[in-house]
């Protein structure tokens, strides 16, 4: 076998400990380590299982899984890896916050926050084959939110990584429950930052995939590694807006119409 028809493996193991070093807020400074370089040119699924192996570190440490994001879903995301692929990050259950929580800067390297709408699963949903009717169906019920997001990855990091940093996900904060009888596709969103307009757009699909098609497609990845959503997991279900730097603002509240508003402070 010659040189060129070598693979090189990615170095999931020690990837692993650096990303979870970096979800704790251990940020990599200097060059970029081997481990994650390993993963140049590697399959972007790759991204997936090495996420997991992080999950499992803090679930061995304790923690437990709140629920997942969807990501890829909006505008100009959609496909990056490839035709109908949509990779979730997972979302630990101490960092989902009711509506009106204050989340301290200090803990979020680089925050960044999208309003978005959340699914909350009343019954296990995951399998080979699932339809956007049955998605629909597992849901318990909806609501407004907030994702947290910390840009907290190296410069210079493959895809994969950032797949495995669970996609910048820090977590969530989520407003008041309601039917998933409402009507997703038509809700018009209204940013506020410290009482100043901020921005707003709608949930048409030109914006953001049907979040229960989103919601079907993420359990059947979940399925192919052995996993589901489970009952009382929240899910992010895709940027409705882009996302907001929190730098200079203590407040920011977004309104979903009928789905009513969710609220964040910062100190």
């Amino acid at each position: 076998m010659t040189n060129d028809q070598l693979s090189v493996q990615p170095d999931e193991v020690g990837a692993t400990q650096i990303m979870y070093d970096i979800s704790r807020g251990h940020l990599v400074a200097g060059p970029l380590p081997e481990a994650l370089r390993s993963y140049a040119g590697a399959p972007v699924e790759s991204g997936l299982s090495l996420q997991l192996a992080v999950l499992d570190r803090w679930i061995a440490a304790g923690e437990t899984i709140g629920g997942y994001k969807i990501g890829w879903t909006s505008r100009g995301a959609r496909d990056r890896g490839g035709p109908g692929f949509r990779p979730f990050g997972y979302i630990l259950a101490s960092r989902m916050l009711a509506s009106g929580s204050t989340v301290h800067r200090a803990e979020v390297p680089n925050c960044v926050i999208e309003p978005e709408i959340c699914v909350t699963v009343g019954r296990r949903l995951g399998a080979e084959n699932v339809s956007v009717d049955e998605a629909r169906d597992a849901v318990a019920s909806v609501s407004p939110s907030f994702e947290v997001i910390s840009a907290r990855t190296p410069d210079g990091v493959a895809m994969p990584c950032r797949i495995g940093n669970g996609l910048n996900n820090w977590g969530l904060v989520y407003g008041p429950e309601h039917s998933p009888d409402v009507a997703l596709d038509a809700i018009t969103v209204e940013l506020l930052r410290d009482g100043e307009p901020a921005g707003s757009s709608g949930t048409g699909p030109d914006v953001v995939d049907d979040p229960y098609l989103s919601l079907a497609r993420v359990a059947m990845l979940l399925h192919r590694y052995g996993r589901a959503l489970e009952p009382g997991q929240r899910v992010l279900t895709g940027s409705i807006l882009p996302g907001a730097k929190t730098e200079g603002a203590s407040r920011y509240e977004a309104s979903f119409g009928p789905l009513g508003s969710v609220a964040v402070e910062f100190a």
